[in-house]
């Protein structure tokens, strides 16, 4: 084969390379952006429902994500007394009414309230 030749195959062996791990990774990136979206979508609304809950003075029934490999998740139930929620909400335990107990708003796997009107919201 003359030197031509040789470098043409070089060149479309490499343009082909090139393009396909472009397309791999522009696919990986894709989803991961997606992924992305979506989380901060769904925990926009948990903050709504947490914000209505308060607002309502409504009971609410917390899932939690597990605090060790060994726990699955964890439920707590009570009434949400801080009124501002960003990153963590304060809640007074139906237990105990003197506790209050912080928690996290990413540890938040579910929600559901009941409110004084009766109307059971579940996300």
């Amino acid at each position: 084969m003359d030197k031509g030749h040789k470098s043409t195959m070089k060149s479309i062996s490499k343009l082909i390379t090139q393009s396909s791990h472009n397309f791999f990774s522009s696919f990986l990136e894709d989803r991961d952006s997606k992924d992305k979206k979506n989380h901060s979508k769904e925990r926009e609304e948990l903050l709504k429902e947490l914000q209505l809950a308060a607002a309502q003075k409504a009971l609410v029934v917390l899932q939690l994500k597990g605090s060790s490999p060994n726990q699955k998740f964890e439920t707590v139930s009570g009434w949400i007394v801080s009124k501002n929620i960003v990153d963590a909400i304060m809640l007074r335990t139906q237990n105990d009414s003197q506790q209050i107990k912080m928690i996290p708003v990413k540890q938040i796997k579910k929600m559901s309230m009941l409110s004084i009107a009766d109307k059971r919201h579940i996300k």
